[in-house]
């Protein structure tokens, strides 16, 4: 199935398009270096009737089409909500591009089943990119955030250094392992734990921001509701 992005690589060098076949789409979880930070995700979606997996970290594919960077996605209910995290690319010149990503997620769904809930809606992708190499040295000060736009305001949502999270080595390892790693591959890292609780918002503000050179990854998203059907 087709599924062509156009990135735009944002490097020290200048900036360059990279159009991007995607043909696997991977989605990692329960990816914390800090096991209390783990325990309290699983604490926060048990409280929502999820069960956590027996070991962790996860990780799983997904239709190759809901890889998008769109700036509106839909949903059916009321109760999904993003999840920010780190996405590796996998170019065709052997190139790895870094950027942020919403994991969009089905709450009432995850009832029955992580990667149930994960298919049903897009793994949303900021449109810039920036290349592995330039952020490999620094990547523990690396910082995700993510703020819910909801009926109340705007709030920070998530905020967490990457040195939280299971680091891109790793990860590169565990896809080299598995046989998964390949041209065309995108990959998203795990989410850290919210600030508060699940919030079921009408959009996402995310941020990838780089303290070391200066920078910064964002991306805007909207939730669009559908209504009820005639059954």
């Amino acid at each position: 199935m087709d599924n062509l992005l156009t990135f735009t690589v944002a490097s020290r060098q200048g900036q360059t398009l990279l159009p991007f076949q995607v043909r696997m789409l991977w989605n990692g979880g329960w990816a914390g270096r800090d096991q209390e930070a783990v325990r309290r995700h699983a604490a926060e979606l048990a409280s929502h009737g999820v069960a956590p997996p027996t070991t962790v970290p996860i990780y799983f594919p997904l239709s190759n089409n809901l890889a998008t960077t769109s700036d509106v996605i839909q949903v059916l209910g009321e109760e999904t909500s993003g999840e920010i995290e780190y996405a590796l690319l996998f170019a065709d010149d052997g190139g790895i591009y870094v950027t942020v990503a919403s994991d969009h997620s089905d709450r009432a769904a995850e009832r029955y089943g992580i990667q149930l809930c994960k298919q049903l809606y897009p793994d949303v992708l900021a449109a810039e990119v920036w290349p592995y190499g330039e952020v490999r040295e620094h990547w523990d000060r690396l910082v995700l955030r993510c703020w819910a736009i909801h009926r109340e305001g705007r709030t920070l949502y998530q905020q967490a250094a990457l040195a939280e999270l299971l680091d891109a080595e790793t990860w590169l390892a565990v896809l080299e392992r598995g046989q998964i790693r390949r041209p065309g591959l995108v990959f998203l890292s795990g989410t850290p734990p919210t600030l508060g609780g699940l919030i079921f918002a009408q959009a996402y503000d995310l941020e990838l921001e780089d303290p070391v050179l200066g920078r910064s990854l964002r991306h805007h998203y909207r939730v669009d509701v559908l209504g009820p059907g005639v059954q």
